[in-house]
């Protein structure tokens, strides 16, 4: 595994061009696989996560690989909708997931190169699943209104077809590097399994140090997060990205802080908008100022993207560097598809982060009761 480090003073970025400019020096960055774009779609849930997964794959010694992001959605479309439909079109159906849900689903149908399974069809080059989304939700809300009272078998055939014809049929089998696999026997090999991995989040609603179903929109799967105290859940972030690690990060990204195409994420201070070009003093995020903001909906499950490393700005303050999956031609020269997002910003505005139990301190192992 490679690891970028970088000697303060000796290479900064930067964005503009006054005395107090920001600027950065990057710390740390583990190794993941080129940005690419989810299009005009709704899995970022998807991207993130997989994009998550292969650096795990890397980190574990197995290797770079490619991993297809649309094949655990199309099997998540599947799950969402046999849920929808259990529960009589009372629930969330939509493109929207969380990283645990690509985890759970690499568990239940395995997973696949993207070579074996891009979603693409008809030669189209982007993903787009506007109109797919739209038929899916008509499809089932035409379900589960049936007039006729009684439901059979068949719709779930219905549905599949669906997902044949926009994104591609399941591949039974496949062959890679010179192996034949199927999904399951291909993620096994690669030693993937949700039993690996826990989400924490941090709100004081609910008992710190237990784990409990975050009602936000997107957990239509009703998974279970680990609640710690803030301040832990943002040293265990650091702790993992020194140690080797990366993490599945969701995060509010509506606020007026956050600017995707400079590469900047800041926590202004009420009323105040960054000019994401000098240095800015930004708002002490408590634990009581996150939930509220929590509570009021300021904060909300927008986006998923992928924690790769750190860095240090010249205004002395942590940035996590962030890659996103809005494509490569946004951000900072020296990160293009990344995000700098600043302490502060993580702070508040984090919903929760997804990674590798082994990234967890003993201490932090023990509150949580995860010891064996």
């Amino acid at each position: 595994m490679k690891i970028l480090i970088i000697i303060a003073l000796a290479f900064t970025f930067s964005y503009g061009t006054a005395q107090d400019t920001l600027s950065f020096e990057k710390v740390v960055q583990w190794d993941a696989n080129p940005v690419e774009s989810q299009g005009n779609t709704g899995t970022c849930w998807s991207f993130s996560a997989a994009s998550f997964l292969e650096s795990e794959l890397i980190r574990m010694g197995k290797g770079t690989h490619n991993l297809s992001e649309i094949f655990i959605a199309r099997q998540v479309y599947i799950n969402k909708a046999e849920n929808y439909v259990r529960r009589h079109g009372k629930t969330q159906f939509g493109e929207g997931s969380l990283g645990h849900d690509l985890l759970n689903a690499v568990d239940m149908y395995g997973i696949v190169p993207n070579e074996v399974f891009s979603g693409l069809q008809m030669g189209t080059e982007k993903h787009n699943h506007a109109e797919l989304a739209s038929i899916l939700e008509g499809f089932l809300k035409a379900i589960v209104t049936n007039k006729g009272g009684k439901l059979t078998p068949m719709w779930k055939e219905g549905y599949s077809a669906l997902l044949n014809v926009y994104l591609g049929e399941y591949p039974d089998n496949f062959q890679y590097k010179d192996k034949a696999y199927t999904p399951k026997s291909f993620a096994k090999e690669l030693g993937l399994s949700s039993q690996n991995y826990i989400t924490l989040t941090s709100y004081s609603h609910q008992p710190f140090y237990a784990n409990f179903i975050l009602d936000i929109p997107d957990n239509w799967d009703n998974g279970r997060f680990y609640n710690v105290r803030l301040d832990e859940m943002v040293e265990t972030a650091k702790k993992a990205l020194k140690d080797g690690f990366t993490l599945d990060w969701d995060a509010d990204v509506s606020n007026n802080g956050f600017n995707s195409k400079v590469g900047i994420a800041l926590q202004s201070l009420k009323g105040e908008k960054p000019n994401f070009i000098t240095t800015a003093k930004e708002m002490d995020v408590t634990q009581e100022a996150r939930q509220i903001n929590f509570d009021n909906y300021t904060v909300s499950d927008d986006h998923l993207m992928h924690i790769v490393g750190m860095a240090k700005g010249i205004d002395g303050k942590n940035y996590f560097i962030v890659k996103n999956s809005w494509g490569d031609d946004r951000g900072l020269e020296e990160f293009k598809g990344h995000i700098l997002v600043s302490e502060a910003y993580f702070r508040m505005n984090t919903i929760s982060i997804l990674l590798h139990k082994d990234a967890l301190s003993k201490e932090l192992k023990q509150k949580l009761n995860l010891e064996n």
